[in-house]
């Protein structure tokens, strides 16, 4: 049985900051489960491109509000979709790894489920993905 709480992940290395994020990673490759779970903290008023090309992530919002934008097309010269509102209780599931912009108005608190589960240390790279699973 694993059991944490999440102010040891708050002050551990399993706690990860962006510009437009901070994620703890509560569950990671490491502990065997087959996925990773994490409270994902989207910070106020910015807007972050996400494309997570190698993984699968289901989202839901317990705090905040804020959109998803679908976006569409080729890489270069993608199309904007028609804007998601995202509040407490919405939940999203990115099952083509659908790249898409989130927006944040408020602080959102998202809680988010990866598969293939994540090593606990990544962060988004220029193309709005975390690298591969080298396994």
């Amino acid at each position: 049985m694993i059991i944490r709480h999440f102010d040891e992940i708050a002050a551990s290395s399993q706690a990860i900051h962006a510009d437009n994020w901070s994620s703890f990673r509560l569950l990671t490759r490491q502990d065997g489960m087959g996925f990773s779970l994490h409270e994902t903290w989207i910070h106020p008023g910015t807007e972050t491109h996400i494309w997570y090309k190698h993984h699968l992530e289901a989202v839901y919002c317990i705090e905040g509000e804020g959109e998803i934008q679908p976006l569409h097309g080729s890489e270069d010269a993608p199309t904007p979709g028609e804007p998601i509102s995202i509040q407490p209780g919405t939940m999203y599931a990115l099952d083509k790894h659908d790249r898409h912009l989130l927006r944040a108005t408020t602080r959102l608190r998202l809680i988010c489920v990866f598969d293939p589960p994540l090593r606990g240390d990544e962060t988004h790279g220029p193309d709005g993905a975390y690298p591969a699973d080298p396994e």
